[in-house]
């Protein structure tokens, strides 16, 4: 699909919160065009001597995908007080290749002109590589992830979970009450008006409900 170029000169993107060690909460957002599905925290299986932001693996409908925890990922300290029911996982598709991103709030579909995507202040992050810029939108302020470069390594991830679930296959897991998928089979999905697949929709119409 190309949601993100609906107009040439809007993007579309799904946003989400993570909460840091204070409690403070940040809203982040990736492409839409990059989100694939949006699933309910299931079993994750951790796997030994992988990166520190490297939740750990899932089965995605037989297909085996790494789990990045985002707040890891970026630097922030996990807050102990995140409500563990509204963590979801993006699945993000960047050149045919799945990638599970842990966060701990999904809130919304927002679409923005792309003028409106302003540079990172400089000295703001600690490592804004993998930042493509910032947004305010509502009197809210949106960090936008280049997501290619934030999970730019994940190939190697992905040959090295390759190689230690051939070798340890009887690897810890991680289990939440919840195990059924928020979407429906890529083949039955169908863009509505707006461009945005229906099992994200609903999602995203679910959790502003809740």
């Amino acid at each position: 699909m190309s949601t993100e170029t609906i107009m040439s000169d809007m993007i579309q993107v799904v946003t989400f919160t993570i909460t840091d060690k204070l409690t403070k909460k940040g809203n982040y957002a990736v492409p839409i065009d990059n989100v694939k599905e949006i699933k309910i925290v299931d079993t994750i299986t951790k796997i030994p001597k992988s990166k520190s932001y490297v939740k750990g693996i899932m089965n995605l409908r037989g297909k085996i995908i790494p789990i990045i925890d985002v707040n890891d990922k970026i630097g922030a300290l996990s807050s102990t007080n995140v409500d563990s029911s509204k963590q979801r996982i993006l699945v993000a598709d960047v050149n045919g290749s799945l990638t599970g991103l842990l966060v701990d709030e999904v809130n919304e579909v927002m679409r923005f002109p792309i003028k409106d995507i302003e540079p990172v202040p400089t000295g703001a992050f600690e490592n804004d590589t993998f930042i493509r810029g910032i947004v305010n939108v509502k009197d809210k302020i949106i960090i936008l992830l280049d997501i290619a470069k934030f999970l730019e390594g994940a190939d190697f991830i992905k040959e090295s979970i390759s190689t230690t679930t051939e070798t340890t296959p009887e690897s810890t897991t991680e289990t939440t009450p919840e195990s059924t998928t928020e979407t429906t089979p890529e083949s039955q999905s169908t863009e509505n008006d707006e461009g945005i697949l229906p099992e994200i929709d609903e999602v995203i119409k679910q959790e502003t409900q809740n």
